[in-house]
């Protein structure tokens, strides 16, 4: 079974990450093996290796090794990002900017939530994550009012849930790909 990393990249203590990463995961059924990965609480420092992580040299730090390592176990993941001042957060940025062969290539779906559908943010996010190699399957916004309310609570629109369900068929596709 491919394995899926569903990736929260705000750390704020009120934040509705927890609510969109749970109707992402009940929308997986049991495709993928999940990996939640909440960068909360990976709390990765400051970017710290002494070397470029396009140099591909070997990671200096036991943070840095796991982080690498985890990353690298997955098949496929979703990127989670609210629109923070028209942008993703800091620690989302830090947390790509430790890796670079372990996102080559792979399949994500990139998911943002905020005002507008996130529609700042995303363009963003898929320019970052395609310039590190990642295989950006799909965006999705989430937008508040429309689809969900400031605290969480989701009422998303058919049309979207069929596109989540259709992306994560894609991702599922792309994951069981034998490596080239």
């Amino acid at each position: 079974m491919p394995k899926l990393g569903i990736i929260l990249s705000s750390a704020r203590p009120n934040r509705v990450a927890d609510h969109v990463a749970r109707w992402v995961a009940d929308a997986v059924d049991d495709r993928f093996e999940v990996d939640l990965i909440d960068l909360r609480e990976v709390a990765l420092p400051a970017f710290d290796e002494p070397q470029s992580p396009k140099s591909g040299a070997d990671k200096t730090t036991d943070h840095g090794r796991t982080w690498g390592e985890r990353i690298a176990a997955l098949d496929a993941a979703v990127i989670l990002t609210p629109q923070y001042n028209g942008s993703y957060p800091g620690a989302l940025k830090n947390a790509v900017d430790f890796l670079y062969g372990e996102w080559s290539g792979l399949p994500l779906l990139l998911i943002g939530y905020g005002w507008n559908a996130a529609n700042e943010v995303l363009p963003l996010l898929e320019t970052l994550m395609t310039r590190v190699g990642a295989d950006v399957v799909d965006t999705l916004g989430l937008g508040f009012r429309e689809d969900l309310s400031l605290e969480g609570e989701l009422f998303v629109a058919e049309e979207k849930v069929a596109r989540l369900a259709a992306d994560l068929a894609s991702l599922e596709e792309k994951a069981l790909q034998p490596a080239a």
